[in-house]
């Protein structure tokens, strides 16, 4: 049988769909990984399968994919790399199924259908990441801004879906005294601030002020989850009426920042 194979162009495919699929797993286990590790992995997975395949070695796929996941996850404690490489084969067998239904039902180049499975996989994997936090769990949160820290206790609420409508980015909640004994005097002339439209019982439509602080760092039973410059309301009075947490967090600041 005769087959027309371009190398080039088999390797930059390849190269994209590695890069994704370890995204994808990276982002999934919340790891710290930096994109050129990523890069230069899926650099090595499609060497080797361009390789193999001029070679016409049967293992063409697994093995590269192997090496490459091994590259991304090197270093990384025992329990963490076992863990990585045991999510990029659920992560591969879902993205490949993804793939050939874009090809067989809408007919879409490959690198298109490519990157759109990689879409659609992130943002079920997302959808998957909210629904597992805990409705009503008490965490301790550490707010970092400059030099100064504060520590407040916070409530995960998976039914806040404020967002800042210009980024879309996800909103958590704070107490107007305690964010404001972290960001001193002044702070709207330092740094500026945004405008949150928001609705409640009670209130139609309101507006809050929101602030990015520097880093949010949540403590929770099963580990340390650590957030960069987070987006925070603040609401004037308490979020809570018996004081038992003064921060409502965005379940999306769980599940996007970084595990420990």
């Amino acid at each position: 049988m005769y087959y027309e194979f371009y190398i080039d162009q088999f390797f930059l495919e390849h190269l994209l769909t590695g890069c994704l699929l370890f995204a994808l797993t990276v982002r999934l286990r919340r790891e710290q990984v930096r994109w050129r590790r990523l890069l230069a992995a899926s650099a090595l997975n499609a060497a080797l399968m361009t390789l193999l395949v001029c070679l016409g070695w049967p293992g063409w796929y697994a093995v590269p994919m192997l090496a490459g996941g091994a590259a991304v996850f090197a270093g990384k404690p025992l329990r963490r790399f076992l863990g990585g490489m045991a999510m990029l084969l659920p992560v591969t067998v879902c993205f490949g199924g993804t793939l050939e239904a874009l090809l067989a039902l809408f007919g879409l180049p490959v690198m298109a259908a490519t990157v759109t499975a990689a879409f659609l996989l992130d943002v079920a994997g997302i959808c998957l990441r909210s629904r597992s936090v805990r409705l009503g769990g008490l965490v301790t949160v550490r707010l970092e801004w400059e030099e100064h820290t504060q520590t407040l206790r916070g409530m995960v609420d998976t039914g806040n879906r404020l967002r800042e409508p210009l980024t879309g980015r996800p909103v958590s909640i704070v107490d107007e005294r305690m964010v404001c004994q972290l960001l001193g005097e002044g702070w709207e002339h330092r740094r500026g601030f945004y405008l949150i439209p928001y609705h409640s019982i009670g209130t139609k439509r309101g507006w809050m002020r929101g602030v990015t602080v520097d880093r949010m760092v949540v403590e929770e039973a099963d580990g340390v989850t650590t957030v960069s410059r987070p987006v925070l309301a603040i609401y004037q009075g308490r979020v809570s009426a018996g004081g038992q947490y003064q921060m409502i967090l965005h379940p999306l600041h769980l599940t996007s920042g970084k595990k420990e």
